[in-house]
């Protein structure tokens, strides 16, 4: 299963807290695709520490970046 989370209008610091409150949630094998303006370095190693991975993704023209978090199985 996946959920989606749009964080692209929202400003700092939110973005952070409301994908790692959202990752809490996550069963084993579920992931959570996020829609980003920019690439959340500083979120990297916080998912690393949770035991989650992550996939990003720049989609092109419009300055979106999605973000797929995985909670392995």
């Amino acid at each position: 299963m996946t959920t989606d989370l749009d964080v692209r209008d929202l400003p700092p610091p939110e973005p952070m807290l409301r994908i790692l409150e959202a990752v809490t949630f996550l069963h084993p094998g579920e992931s959570l695709r996020v829609i980003h303006n920019r690439v959340p370095h500083p979120l990297y190693p916080r998912l690393r520490e949770r035991g989650l991975l992550v996939e990003t993704l720049e989609q092109g023209d419009n300055d979106e970046i999605h973000l797929v978090i995985h909670r392995p199985a």
